[in-house]
């Protein structure tokens, strides 16, 4: 009995000595880190700022000061959140009192009362938002169109056009000149206001409307059955999907394909499209396939049924063209080579890149005549027309892609459009 006594009181001053070594470590020896001082770096007209104490070692109270010249004004002053180890607070420097110019921001932790930890660094204030002086902007765009801004800035910014939801990024063409390609997504409402957004390097932001208005288009829809295709377009869906397949019912497949590889598809292209070179490769009119028939246009809504009901939708994005059975196709303009191969519902697809945003699609190929990488001139012979990917039969697709968004071609094949609505983008 007594053995057991002695045995517990062992037992309580050892755990005594724990915790009184665990609060001596955490308070002496761990030493608490802040982050998020990042975000103080540069300071706008309003900022959310986010600290997080990590490891906690004890802190309770956490004071965020900014210093210019003699005046010192106190960001934030508060008690950490016994269960949350991070503070939140608004930063408005006008309101503050803080001019525009730089300061020194100290990050303090108040530990026991007694105990701090400090962290210092260099601010920039800029309250400031970038002024816009918009030099061209089209009148009108048309749904499934393009068009095109060019805008002198105050400062460098972050600079896109916003559109039905999409955005599209500008490039630097002068000190304080910037100009930008914008598509017109084909469900983006007549009512909608396209906007020009401007980020500085701080994060003030300017949203200057448009005033460019969005023309309606008549997009058709198409009904498409496929009872009595399964024996062509079977073989193109095990080819898409590849490997073992679990469900090999064909209306499964075909909403696979149509459905998640499509958006997989369009979403390579938006990734391809983003990496576009700020230089102009292309000059003139777009080249439409030799002596070729419109299959389908741009925009038609398609509605894929079997035995008369609807299994499956999708909207085409481009034209569709057909000539001669592996008919020559060339490049529509002049371009560096972004992408040749294989696309799922595209098949042999190549992308090329005419430079600020703008590229040319060619799908369903039977094979290729470039490599990525090839600088190709307008005109030049690229590849053969073919049924590759989810064709039903020998024809090409080809879009035209702003920003990696397909729109319409039926455009930039126009040379008084490209003249007027076009070529003011790009005049000094």
């Amino acid at each position: 009995m007594r053995g057991i006594k002695k045995l517990i009181r062992t037992l309580v001053f050892l755990a005594l000595i724990g915790v009184v070594g665990f609060t001596l470590y955490n308070t002496f020896f761990l030493k608490p880190k802040v982050e998020g001082l990042e975000s103080l770096e540069k300071l706008p007209k309003k900022k959310e700022i986010s600290l997080v104490v990590s490891p906690r070692a004890y802190v309770d109270r956490v004071v965020v000061r900014a210093i210019q010249g003699s005046r010192e004004v106190v960001l934030f002053e508060g008690k950490l959140p016994s269960r949350v180890n991070e503070v939140r607070f608004t930063v408005e420097p006008k309101k503050l009192g803080l001019r525009d110019g730089e300061a020194r921001v100290e990050v303090e932790l108040r530990r026991f009362l007694l105990l701090k930890e400090s962290f210092e660094l260099k601010a920039k204030i800029d309250t400031q938002p970038p002024r816009i002086h918009l030099i061209y902007a089209p009148y009108t765009v048309l749904q499934g169109g393009s068009g095109g801004i060019r805008a002198r800035l105050s400062e460098p910014v972050e600079l896109y056009v916003e559109v039905g939801g999409e955005r599209f990024r500008s490039y630097k063409v002068g000190e304080d000149v910037y100009i930008a390609l914008f598509g017109v997504p084909v469900n983006t409402s007549p009512k909608d206001v396209i906007k020009i957004v401007a980020i500085d390097e701080v994060g003030n932001k300017t949203v200057l409307p448009l005033g460019t208005g969005i023309k309606r288009n008549n997009f058709k829809t198409v009904w498409i059955e496929l009872k009595g295709r399964e024996k062509i377009i079977t073989p193109k869906l095990h080819t898409i999907l590849g490997g073992e397949l679990e469900d090999t019912d064909f209306v499964s497949l075909f909403k696979k394909v149509n459905e998640e590889i499509r958006k997989q598809n369009e979403e390579k292209i938006r990734q391809i499209g983003s990496r576009s070179e700020p230089q102009r490769f292309w000059k003139g009119k777009f080249l439409q396939l030799r002596n070729s028939k419109v299959l389908s246009r741009y925009g038609e809504r398609r509605r894929y049924t079997y035995r008369g009901k609807l299994i499956s939708k999708s909207w085409h994005l481009g034209y569709d063209l057909a000539s001669v059975k592996n008919a020559r196709v060339v490049a529509a303009n002049s371009g560096k080579v972004v992408f040749a191969g294989d696309l799922g519902i595209y098949g042999n697809t190549i992308i090329i890149d005419h430079g600020y945003g703008l590229m040319s699609l060619y799908a369903h190929l039977a094979d290729f005549n470039v490599k990525e990488g090839e600088v190709v001139r307008k005109g030049q012979v690229i590849g053969y027309t073919d049924t590759t990917g989810l064709a039903f039969g020998d024809h090409l697709h080809f879009g035209i892609l702003v920003d990696g968004y397909e729109v319409t071609p039926l455009e930039w094949w126009d040379r008084k459009w490209i003249r007027t609505r076009i070529e003011p983008i790009f005049s000094e």
